[in-house]
C-alpha cells in the first residue's frame, strides 16, 4: 500500500508550532515593568515586519492581496487581540493554572462549532481523544487547588471571566482559521491576523516608558520573531486538517510550556502535571495517526479507481 509522504507534514506543522508556542511563559518572565497589552504590541509589530520582510525578499507579496471573505481577515485579528489580552489577563487574576485550563477548553468550542459552520462531522471515534485531552489539562491545573482559591476574592472571579473568554475566542479563531483555508494562505492569513490585532493593540503601545522598552528590547524582539515563527506554522499546519483535530493538537502547548517552565524558570513539578502531560500527548497521537491513515486511505482508493 503506498503510503503519502507528505501526509503527517501538516500534523507536523502544527505541533512544532505549539510546542515552540510554550515558551511563552520564559519570554513573559524576562520582561519587565510593562503591561500586558504593551508586551503583545511589541510582539504582534516585531512579527509583522518579520513576516513582511520575508515575503518581500522572497518575492511572494502578492500573497497578502485580499480575497474573498475580507472581513472574517478583520475577525481575526479580533480574535486574535481579544484572545491574548483575555489569556495574559487571566493570568493575571487568577495565575497561570487556571488561565492554561480555560484557554484550553476551546476544543469544546470547536467540537460545537465545526459540525454546523465547516460541515466537519463529528464521530464517536473522534470523543476519546477529547475526553483524553480535557482529562489531562484538569489534572495538570490541579482542579483541588482551583475550589480553594475560590475564596480568595473578585480578582479570581475577574480571571475566571477572562479565561472562558480566552477559550472561546481561542476556539473560534481556529474554526475561523480553517474556514479561509482555500481563500488564504498560512502566511498570508498570518499576516492579516497579525497586523489587524496590531491596530486593536495600539493604544497600549504609549503605556510604557521608552527608557523601559529599550531596556527590554532585546527580550521583545526575539519573542516577536520566535511567537511569529510558531504561528506561520501552526497556521499553516492547521490549513491542511481538521479543525478539531488541529484544536487537540494545541494542546501541546501547555504540556511544552510546562516543560520550559520546569527546566528554565525551576518551577516544581507535580506528579498530576505529568499525567495530564501523557494524556495530552496520548490524545494528540491518536487524532494524528487517525486522521493520517484516513487520508493514505483516501489517496490509495482514488489511485485504484
Amino acid at each position: 500500500m503506498p503510503v503519502q509522504g507528505n501526509s503527517f507534514k501538516p500534523y507536523s506543522e502544527v505541533i512544532t508550532g505549539s510546542i515552540i508556542y510554550g515558551t511563552i511563559g520564559v519570554f513573559l518572565d524576562r520582561v519587565q515593568d510593562m503591561s500586558v497589552g504593551s508586551v503583545l504590541f511589541c510582539r504582534l509589530f516585531f512579527g509583522l515586519c518579520m513576516i513582511f520582510f520575508y515575503l518581500l525578499l522572497s518575492g511572494s507579496l502578492k500573497q497578502l492581496m485580499p480575497g474573498r471573505n475580507k472581513k472574517y481577515l478583520l475577525l481575526l485579528g479580533f480574535l486574535n487581540a481579544v484572545t491574548g489580552i483575555c489569556y495574559f489577563s487571566a493570568i493575571r487574576y487568577s495565575g497561570i493554572s487556571i488561565a492554561v485550563l480555560l484557554l484550553y477548553t476551546a476544543p469544546v468550542y470547536v467540537n460545537l462549532l465545526a459540525p454546523s459552520i465547516l460541515g466537519e462531522k463529528s464521530s464517536s471515534k473522534s470523543l476519546l481523544p477529547l475526553l483524553l485531552s480535557v482529562a489531562g489539562v484538569i489534572l495538570i491545573t490541579r482542579p483541588g487547588e482551583v475550589l480553594v482559591s475560590l475564596s480568595t476574592g473578585s480578582d479570581f472571579m475577574k480571571g475566571l471571566f477572562f479565561g472562558l473568554l480566552s477559550g472561546l475566542s481561542f476556539g473560534t479563531t481556529i474554526v475561523t482559521i480553517r474556514y479561509l483555508r482555500h481563500d488564504y494562505t498560512g502566511i498570508s492569513q498570518t499576516f492579516w491576523l497579525t497586523g489587524i490585532s496590531l491596530l486593536f493593540m495600539l493604544p497600549s503601545a504609549f503605556l510604557t516608558p521608552t527608557s523601559v522598552f529599550l531596556r527590554n528590547f532585546n527580550t521583545l524582539f526575539l519573542f516577536g520573531l520566535t511567537i511569529t515563527f510558531a504561528a506561520i506554522l501552526y497556521l499553516k499546519g492547521i490549513s491542511g486538517i481538521r479543525a478539531q483535530t488541529g484544536s487537540i493538537l494545541a494542546l501541546l502547548e501547555p504540556v511544552s510550556g510546562i516543560f520550559f517552565d520546569t527546566v528554565i524558570l525551576k518551577s516544581p513539578l507535580y506528579i498530576s502535571t505529568f499525567l495530564g502531560c501523557v494524556l495530552i500527548l496520548t490524545a494528540a497521537y491518536l487524532v494524528s495517526r487517525k486522521e493520517t491513515e484516513a487520508c493514505n486511505l483516501s489517496t490509495d482508493l482514488q489511485s485504484v479507481l
